[in-house]
């Protein structure tokens, strides 16, 4: 009995247009769109990339910042990308945005278009440069001018040398990564539509919910005088709308990865979230199914709404909410099952141990058995004068 009904309810979800849709389609549409939107925002906005300077040259002679710009644009991580051109055509490519500053090399001067970021590297730049070269002038105040010295004529035999000892920065510290994962802030927006999907599995369960109902639809009454045990109809129902979403959240991912979105290299921790994550929706189904005195037309329209509200609090709609949210009300994200999901996606992505992630998949298990527990409890109770 447990197999027939098994493959009967998959047959009907696979038949079933509007649990598809909702589950697989709506989700695969919103992200294609937000890809489509932004992307690649944060390749362009977020991550840097050398800053194109002009730059303006009259006296040949006096080549100290010269060597420090060809230096600073040098190699495959180069900081500034230096193109020399006239003043007149510095300032026209500037005004086209071609260039993000022009600096003058013979009075050390910067020209930029409005403030930014790029423009206080190119001010730092020019201000250390002001600052070597009165270390210069400090050094070689006795007789050797630091002109003579910057054209080749002070006798002393490499130039680049003493620039070199002068830029060296000594380290107390050891670089470690913390992480090798994406950075891109703008992947919480793909995590949160997992969240909503797997929660969008509660409308599957409200259907098999009613269908244990004898006051609720037909195919209740007819397995309320069944003698099969309600328990067998529920863990077959359970365990085959389970696999179904579950099979369609692994689709939804290998698309999102296939159009570009970076989940890291953890994929089974990654399958094991959209397994509870749908394992947690089918139960918050579950629990609004088995009120019996409500229509299941009432009942859809509240699992709908508690799945939009708790994914917009895991920054569906906005990036930042469930980070204010941590700050102000943390509870609230320990207990919304949809900032449980996103957040697992993050930590897999981004942390190197597996902390946040067990934690987030301890605490969606524990809330779906008692929800999935209580649910039965509240049909099982049901009893009807006449069926």
């Amino acid at each position: 009995m447990f197999i027939r009904d098994f493959l009967y309810t998959i047959k009907i979800m696979v038949r079933g247009r509007v649990s598809i849709f909702w589950t697989l389609v709506f989700p695969l549409l919103l992200a294609t769109f937000m890809y489509m939107a932004f992307g690649n925002i944060y390749e362009q906005d977020e991550m840097f990339r050398n800053i194109k300077v002009a730059v303006v040259t009259e006296d040949e002679s006096i080549n100290g910042l010269n060597y420090v710009l060809d230096a600073l644009s040098d190699g495959d991580d180069a900081l500034l990308s230096v193109t020399r051109m006239s003043e007149s055509d510095a300032e026209m490519s500037l005004a086209d945005e071609e260039v993000e500053g022009i600096i003058y090399t013979d009075d050390v001067r910067l020209t930029v278009a409005e403030s930014s970021v790029n423009a206080s590297i190119l001010e730092t730049v020019l201000s250390e440069y002001k600052q070597y070269e009165h270390a210069l002038k400090d050094i070689y105040k006795d007789g050797i001018g630091l002109q003579q010295y910057m054209s080749g004529t002070s006798g002393v035999d490499d130039m680049s040398d003493l620039v070199e000892k002068l830029s060296e920065q000594r380290s107390y510290y050891t670089e470690k990564a913390s992480t090798e994962g994406s950075q891109n802030v703008y992947n919480n927006y793909f995590y949160a539509i997992f969240a909503m999907s797997c929660l969008f599995a509660s409308l599957s369960s409200i259907e098999m919910m009613s269908n244990l109902q004898a006051n609720v639809s037909a195919t209740g009454k007819r397995k309320n005088v069944s003698p099969q045990r309600k328990m067998t109809f529920v863990l077959a129902e359970f365990a085959a709308l389970l696999i179904i979403h579950f099979v369609v959240e692994v689709i939804s991912f290998i698309y999102m990865s296939c159009i570009g979105v970076d989940f890291g290299d953890r994929v089974w921790e990654i399958l094991l979230t959209l397994f509870v994550g749908c394992f947690i929706g089918l139960a918050i189904g579950v629990i609004v199914g088995a009120i019996s005195k409500l229509a299941e037309g009432t009942k859809i329209g509240i699992v709908i709404g508690i799945s939009m509200v708790m994914s917009i609090l895991s920054d569906l709609c906005i990036n930042g909410v469930k980070y204010e949210i941590q700050q102000h009300v943390p509870i609230i994200n320990k207990l919304n099952p949809a900032a449980l999901i996103s957040d697992s996606f993050y930590a897999l992505n981004v942390y190197s141990d597996h902390q946040v992630f067990t934690e987030n998949i301890v605490i969606m298990t524990i809330e779906a058995v008692v929800l999935i527990a209580v649910g039965i409890l509240m049909v099982r109770r049901n009893r009807y004068a006449s069926v």
